[in-house]
Order: structure tokens, then sequence, then C-alpha cells
């Protein structure tokens, strides 16, 4: 009686990540702050009478406004993430602690 002997090949173990509603809330910061940047250009698009695209640059912002409104996104951005990421933080200590 002859016996098969074969060797098993290395088997890769691919484990998919979980998501998670701390990284769906970091998601959704990412994009509502690229929203209100993306907004200082956008908002100056509109239509005129005959339904042609132009551009507003009366309404620009500029200097100090522009500066103004730059603070704001970037420091309501480091608010928001900073207030997720340490209740998240928080959750899973208090989590392990506990298990």
């Amino acid at each position: 009686m002859n016996s098969n002997l074969q060797t098993s090949k290395p088997v890769k173990v691919v484990v998919k990540k979980k998501l998670t509603i701390r990284s769906v809330l970091n998601l959704y910061g990412i994009f509502a702050i690229a929203g209100m940047l993306l907004s200082i250009f956008t908002t100056l698009v509109s239509l005129n009478e005959n339904m042609e695209l132009y551009l507003k640059t009366e309404e620009m912002l500029k200097g100090k406004k522009l500066k103004e409104f730059l603070a704001f996104i970037f420091g309501s951005a480091v608010v928001y993430f900073s207030l997720v990421n340490i209740y998240y933080y928080f959750l899973e200590k208090k989590h392990k602690s506990s298990s």
C-alpha cells in the first residue's frame, strides 16, 4: 500500500477590518470638513437669466474674512475629531477594564 504524501501550501488568512461607528464618524468628519472647504469656491458659481454658469467674483472671500472662515473650519475639525476619538478611547478603556 503506497501513501500519497502531499505538503500543504502556506495559507494566508485575510481578516476583514470591522466597520465601527468610530470609523464612520471619522469618515463623516472628513467629508464634512472637505465640503466646507469646497464651499469657499462652489457658492460663487451661479446661473444667470440665460441659464449660463458664471462666477460671482465680487462675493469671493478675501483677506480677513477668508482667514476667519478657515480658522472656523479647522477649529471645528479639531474639536470634532478630538471629541469623537476621546469618547471612543475612554469607551474602549472602560470596556476593557470591566472585562
